[in-house]
């Protein structure tokens, strides 16, 4: 059962430790995703990605979404235009876990009947924000290391 906490406290900066742990689990993600050699993106995604670390290591969960999905479109795009192509966009495009982000993101951004975000969630739901957005980033850097 989720616990409720006061919206003062998710507007709050977090404590320096906290900040600390996030960036260590993020860099981790980008380190093991160059492991083969440097992350090869385009200078937009690459600007995105740094917006991206900061929306996680200041826990803005529902941005981390949006901007994970966001660094993907930016990145397939520049690949798109460089001709590459092949099995690992396509699985960025039709794979399960990536419909799963390109969907959750659209439904945070475009509420089209149901509302898939309400005040309530960033108090109420934290923990599953939080999961969403560890996902959305897993998921990004294991795009990128095609």
């Amino acid at each position: 059962m989720p616990t409720d906490i006061s919206l003062a406290a998710v507007l709050a900066a977090p404590a320096h430790r906290l900040w600390a742990e996030r960036q260590i689990w993020f860099q981790r993600r980008m380190d093991d995703a160059s492991a083969a050699g440097p992350i090869a993106i385009g200078e937009q995604a690459e600007a995105l990605l740094v917006d991206l670390q900061l929306a996680f290591c200041a826990g803005a969960w529902v941005a981390v979404v949006i901007l994970a999905q966001t660094v993907l479109d930016a990145d397939m795009a520049d690949r798109e235009a460089a001709g590459a192509g092949g099995i690992g966009l396509n699985d960025i495009r039709f794979g399960h876990d990536y419909i799963w982000l390109r969907n959750r993101r659209n439904a945070l951004v475009h509420e089209e009947g149901d509302t898939a975000l309400a005040l309530r969630d960033q108090t109420a739901t934290r923990d599953r924000l939080e999961r969403d957005a560890r996902r959305a980033v897993e998921l990004l850097f294991k795009a990128l290391e095609d």
